[in-house]
């Protein structure tokens, strides 16, 4: 007989406790290369009116945690046995009291970047991010930080640090996920009028604290649907208003199971047929966490022997989990 483990169980109930939202009270360095300042705004002013993240997203995050010892003792290992030897001190040292009070940032660091050449000598401020075999490969200088949206605020992070303990330079040292001996340093240098921009969206976003009035919406159909906040703040992601959101708890379950269940085709059939039954062409929707977004297209067709020549509106939908 066969043996029957919901395995699924097991992991929604170790992970779950993993998901608890605290107040944040302050403007995150890590955050604040972020494109939308409502976004920045509600971290600290709707902290808890963000989505919960779904279980896959939240292993992720713990196996970050998990690696993250290994990690530092490989870093170590590796740095002693290198030609010049290289180390990283100062671990998890919070920003200065000037930077905090002023701008109301917070943010630690991994630590100092140190060089042995007769001395130990400070180089700059260093991070540690661990990269996806698929992504490693690409993150190779500076300008390949502008990839991804992750990537991007990994610039300003450590530039926020670096003017925070007075560096000129900044270095991230990137680990593969799938071989933590495959690591490669990054390094670039302290940009005043780029950190400048980050310190006046932190001043934006500390007034709105104050006048309690969010910053205008970005309305960005490649960013929102994204965003832990989509669904509070609702964003018109179309010029003409065309976007709705419903409360269809049939519709969003349909969506759901057929994200889980993918892989078997005559119950996705059935689920796809119920879906566009409750689907209207034309009209964009929220429903739960899916976003479904509509294009029209005209297609021509050409005249022949017994029939004229004709046009025919046509409906393509795109379907995006959000956040």
């Amino acid at each position: 007989m066969q043996i029957d483990i919901d395995i699924q169980s097991g992991i929604r109930e170790v992970l779950s406790p993993k998901k608890k939202v605290y107040p944040c009270h302050v403007n995150r360095i890590s955050a604040l290369d972020d494109p939308c300042l409502r976004r920045l705004y509600y971290m600290r002013a709707a902290w808890d009116k963000a989505m919960p993240i779904d279980d896959s997203l939240a292993g992720v995050f713990e196996t970050g945690n998990v690696f993250e010892p290994a990690i530092e003792r490989i870093v170590s290992e590796v740095g002693m046995a290198s030609t010049p030897p290289w180390r990283i001190v100062g671990t998890q040292m919070a920003t200065n009291d000037n930077l905090l009070r002023e701008y109301q940032i917070s943010g630690t660091i991994d630590g100092f970047l140190q060089v042995q050449n007769g001395t130990w000598k400070t180089e700059g401020v260093v991070d540690i991010k661990t990269a996806s075999p698929n992504i490693f490969p690409q993150l190779t200088d500076y300008a390949a930080l502008g990839r991804y949206p992750w990537t991007r605020k990994y610039r300003g992070q450590l530039m926020l640090y670096s003017l925070a303990h007075n560096m000129e330079r900044c270095f991230i040292l990137f680990v593969n996920k799938s071989n933590l001996f495959d690591m490669r340093l990054v390094e670039f240098g302290l940009d005043m009028a780029y950190c400048d921009t980050l310190l006046e969206k932190a001043k934006v976003v500390n007034a709105a604290i104050v006048a309690n009035a969010p910053p205008p919406q970005i309305n960005d159909p490649d960013e929102c649907p994204k965003c832990a906040w989509f669904s509070y703040c609702r964003p018109d992601l179309d010029s003409k208003g065309n976007l709705k959101f419903i409360e269809n708890e049939e519709l969003a379950g349909i969506f759901d199971r057929m994200a889980e269940i993918e892989s078997a085709a005559d119950e996705y059939a059935e689920l796809e047929k119920a879906r566009d039954a409750l689907l209207v062409k034309g009209q964009d929707i929220a429903c739960g966490q899916w976003l479904i977004q509509w294009k029209s297209m005209t297609k021509h067709f050409k005249a022949q022997p017994a029939k004229e020549a004709f046009d025919r509106e046509e409906w393509r939908k795109s379907i995006t989990k959000v956040a």
